[in-house]
C-alpha cells in the first residue's frame, strides 16, 4: 500500500479516532500505534550508532526496499483482537 493510498482510505475515517494495528490474523492483538518510521532514518540513525562517517558510501538497499519505504511502528499491546478484521478491511 503506499501512503497517497493510506491516506485516503484514513480521510473517510472520524480525525478524532484513535489508529491502532490489528496483527496476527490467527491470533490477533490490537495493538497502539508507536509512532512512524522511514527507512532511511533508520539506516542513518544506525550509521550514526556505529560511529560512521557521514561521507561514508550511500546505504544499498535490499532488493524490494526503497529509502522512502514508511513503516507503522507498533506499540504497547492493548487487547485480544478480533479475525473478523481482516474480512472487513477495506483496501
Amino acid at each position: 500500500m503506499k501512503v497517497s493510498e493510506l491516506i485516503e482510505l484514513l480521510e473517510e475515517q472520524d480525525p478524532d479516532a484513535e489508529v491502532l494495528i490489528m496483527s496476527q490474523q490467527n491470533w490477533p492483538f490490537e495493538n497502539a500505534v508507536a509512532g512512524v518510521a522511514v527507512r532511511e532514518e533508520m539506516l542513518r540513525a544506525d550509521r550514526d550508532e556505529d560511529g560512521d562517517d557521514d561521507d561514508a558510501e550511500e546505504p544499498r538497499y535490499e532488493r524490494g526496499t526503497a529509502p522512502n519505504d514508511v513503516f507503522l511502528v507498533e506499540g504497547e499491546q492493548l487487547r485480544y483482537g478480533s479475525k473478523t478484521a481482516w474480512q472487513v478491511a477495506v483496501r
